[in-house]
């Protein structure tokens, strides 16, 4: 396998691999129009800056909604909260997996059984529903919904993750680091985390995209923080107005086009990760 270590390994990857040079750069895209937006919105998203329900022209390049703030300002700021949220939960669920599964597979024993057991309970438990009953009672705050979501993204993860160590805890390599004595945070750092650094990327994506779009979800709910624009919420109340006229081709389509893109973007780098990582895959 390629050394993915080296920065220059993983620029040939993307070069070499349509799916992942096309998903990387709207990812990267929606990255920057997200750090560098609210530098860019021409008004505060929460001020009023024109009439209700104006049309897109040069002072409001995407309108304005009911109570006359700038929509394109709302999507600026709406991309950086739902992609920090998506990117937060990815990589703290991706964390819990990686614990989990390295935990299991070098305690072992009781401790195997003990995990596997709790990440089987994990997987039966319908995660929309207890995440949309815990969001109903708590405050809507973004790091409570960070928190909450990361909660229920790690068991599929770990899973995974345990099953690919299984197989390298096989290896010679390991089998006589273990005789040598190499204590579990030796042999999780020099022999496990390179091996499954592929998986750690793709569950890293999984999770995203499923935090991206389960946010969202609950915006579009009612149900996140309204003290932050996002994506989700921009839809809801745009799908209020599609009665009243053409107000929700500039109110509902920015944001789900954007959201419709960052979740492509999310798989198709995945699709490329996948054809590179396993080759029966490439056809």
């Amino acid at each position: 396998m390629q050394n993915l270590k080296n920065p220059r390994s993983r620029l040939k990857l993307v070069r070499r691999y349509p799916a992942s040079r096309i998903g990387t750069f709207l990812l990267l895209l929606l990255l920057i129009l997200g750090l560098i937006g609210p530098w860019l919105c021409p008004y505060n998203p929460w001020e009023y800056a024109g009439r209700p329900l104006e049309p897109p022209s040069l002072a409001h390049p995407l309108g304005t909604n009911d109570v006359g703030q700038d929509l394109l300002s709302e999507l600026l700021y709406g991309t950086r909260t739902s992609l920090g949220i998506g990117l937060a939960v990815g990589l703290l669920g991706v964390v819990l997996s990686l614990l989990a599964a390295l935990g299991s597979i070098l305690k072992g024993g009781r401790w195997d059984f003990v995990i596997m057991r709790l990440v089987d309970a994990w997987l039966t438990i319908p995660p929309l529903l207890l995440v949309l009953l815990i969001v109903a009672f708590v405050p809507p705050r973004v790091w409570v919904l960070i928190m909450v979501l990361s909660l229920f993204s790690w068991a599929g993860g770990a899973r995974i993750l345990r099953s690919q160590a299984l197989e390298m805890q096989k290896e010679p390599y390991v089998e006589a680091a273990v005789a040598l004595g190499g204590s579990p945070v030796h042999l999780a750092r020099r022999h496990f985390l390179p091996g499954l650094y592929p998986l750690i990327i793709l569950c890293f994506l999984v999770q995203t995209r499923r935090a991206i779009l389960m946010e969202s979800s609950l915006a579009f709910l009612g149900l996140a923080d309204p003290q932050h624009k996002s994506w989700g919420m921009m839809i809801q109340y745009g799908m209020k107005f599609m009665a009243l006229g053409d107000y929700w081709l500039w109110w509902l389509l920015p944001p789900a086009l954007a959201l419709g893109l960052t979740l492509v973007s999310l798989a198709l780098i995945g699709f490329g990760l996948e054809s590179r990582f396993e080759p029966t895959l490439k056809s």
